[in-house]
């Protein structure tokens, strides 16, 4: 749930080759840097950020889009990685959004809740974005994660429970209200395509107002009631693109 500030946005293009391959056969590929603290940066022109609240934490981000996430004892741990934007057109104006990813776990312990797939933010209306297609805890996120439930649907070819929350707190523009939105896929997945653009069709037929885009990433959180969590959380693919 941390956020990112503005880099400027770099487009990453994936041909139909990679997309019927990556599932198969995904490695890290060019300039890498490791991160062991909070950080948000950008490496190739590919946006990033690393945030824990506490722990012994890394992440390894790849100018290809890749990224690896590994975290022990944090209480909330996050990384992404993908295309940041300066909140001054809608998803409509810049084009049709979508991201492939692979996920691959590794020695998970003690996640009570997590999310992995897409995140970002909106600006006017300010808003806070999940597309949920994995998760590294035992159970799939629940009710518990809007005050709003709207229900099942389809899209993109999958069934996913869309939820609304308000809520206070700390977002891209300091401590202020702003609004959720959850896609939370029934059945989660290890890789795969995201049409990002399809889960926004959707909320806004539901009244759900997109604003203008701050940023859309692959992400991987985790987090913990207790002791705090440990584990990996490997992308050895990962790219947003138009």
């Amino acid at each position: 749930m941390k956020f990112s500030q503005f880099i400027p946005v770099a487009l990453s293009f994936a041909t139909s080759a990679l997309a019927q391959s990556f599932c198969s056969s995904a490695s890290h590929s060019g300039q890498s840097v490791k991160e062991t603290g909070n950080k948000v940066g950008s490496i190739g022109g590919v946006g990033y950020e690393m945030w824990a609240d506490s722990g012994n934490n890394s992440a390894t981000f790849y100018s290809d889009g890749s990224f690896s996430c590994s975290f022990s004892n944090a209480k909330d741990y996050l990384c992404r990685s993908g295309l940041s934007f300066d909140s001054t057109q809608s998803h409509s104006q810049i084009g049709h959004m979508y991201a492939d990813f692979k996920l691959v776990k590794q020695n998970i312990a003690n996640v009570d809740y997590s999310y992995v797939g897409i995140y970002g933010w909106t600006r006017n209306p300010l808003v806070e974005f999940y597309i949920v297609d994995n998760w590294l805890s035992q159970y799939r996120p629940g009710d518990w994660v809007g005050n709003k439930k709207h229900g099942d649907f389809t899209i993109d070819g999958a069934q996913y429970t869309v939820f609304e929350n308000t809520r206070f707190g700390p977002s891209i523009d300091g401590d202020t209200q702003f609004k959720q939105y959850f896609s939370i896929r029934q059945t989660p997945r290890d890789c795969g395509t995201i049409d990002i653009s399809a889960h926004f069709a959707q909320w806004e037929k539901l009244g759900m107002t997109m604003g203008k885009m701050h940023e859309a990433k692959v992400l991987g959180e985790a987090g913990s009631n207790g002791a705090g969590t440990s584990g990996t959380a490997d992308f050895p693919y990962a790219k947003v693109y138009i």
